[in-house]
């Protein structure tokens, strides 16, 4: 089974995220933002056509188009990519995502500790 991220079609990203997830407290809706430190997407595309990202894994897929460019001394070099998740099925879905995607490319999850 192939897990991918695209934000071309046909072209996968090889470069990891750091993904940082909220949740609500009713745990029915949430976020995931992803960073991307110098994407190898940039080598293949300009920045301004870079308008979704697109989770792909057992014939399934979720697609955002919160995406933004970051630039340092004029020239992009990073992601910061925005799923937001409006219901239940939506973070399942994210979730089995992650799943396959850790198990494919190494990724962990690391809690982080509660602050009030």
């Amino acid at each position: 089974m192939s897990v991918e991220i695209q934000f071309i079609e046909g072209i996968s990203e090889k470069t990891l995220p750091i993904i940082k997830l909220t949740k609500s407290v009713s745990g029915k809706t949430g976020t995931a933002t992803f960073l991307f430190i110098f994407p190898e997407i940039f080598e293949v595309a300009r920045s301004e056509n870079l308008n979704a990202m697109h989770l792909l894994w057992d014939n399934k897929q979720m697609t955002t188009n919160q995406i933004f460019t970051i630039f340092k001394k004029g020239k992009p070099f990073l992601l910061k990519v925005i799923f937001i998740f409006k219901n239940e099925n939506e973070w399942f879905n994210f979730l089995n995502f992650m799943n396959f995607y850790s198990k494919e490319t190494g990724l962990f999850f690391t809690e982080s500790p509660l602050t009030l």
